[in-house]
């Protein structure tokens, strides 16, 4: 069920399921995630920052349970804050993997910027470690993406009085 209502929630499921058709998803799957982003926008209609991405790092596929491939395909990235929970979806070409966690957990945001070589681009990378265990990682490689992760992370501050 979806709402034409524009709302902040609705512009996150909007953008996320935009790229979902890149990965090239069993059309079974494919609707489950549409039905879960929607729901999310309609359960979380106020979200109070979002990103969403193309790139995931290689961190979220290390898991024996995900079949090897997983991570050499497309996949996309997004998160989005409604009130005082952190919600993150990892879409990927043999499913969703979703998790939400506290803004109060988060107890540190490392960011580290590296050349892996004179011609490939900066890479952005930044670690939001929550206690009492895990990890939120966003990767960006190109300056619009870089841009994108710098805000957020900029609106978590924000919200976490940092």
């Amino acid at each position: 069920m979806t709402t034409d209502v524009a709302t902040p929630g609705r512009e996150f499921a909007r953008r996320f399921l935009n790229t979902l058709c890149e990965l090239h998803l069993q059309q079974g799957i494919h609707r489950r995630i549409e039905t879960i982003a929607n729901d999310f926008a309609m359960e979380h209609p106020n979200v109070r920052a979002m990103y969403v991405s193309r790139e995931v790092d290689d961190c979220y596929f290390e898991d024996p349970l995900l079949p090897p491939g997983a991570a050499a395909r497309p996949r996309m990235h997004g998160i989005a804050i409604d009130g005082e929970q952190l919600y993150e979806f990892v879409a990927f070409s043999h499913g969703l993997r979703t998790d939400v966690v506290g803004l109060s957990s988060i107890v540190s945001i490392e960011e580290t910027w590296t050349e892996p070589s004179p011609e490939t681009p900066f890479v952005f990378r930044v670690v939001m470690t929550h206690t009492p265990a895990g990890a939120t990682v966003l990767l960006a490689t190109t300056g619009e993406t870089q841009d994108a992760v710098r805000d957020f992370v900029g609106r978590i501050k924000y919200l976490k009085g940092w």
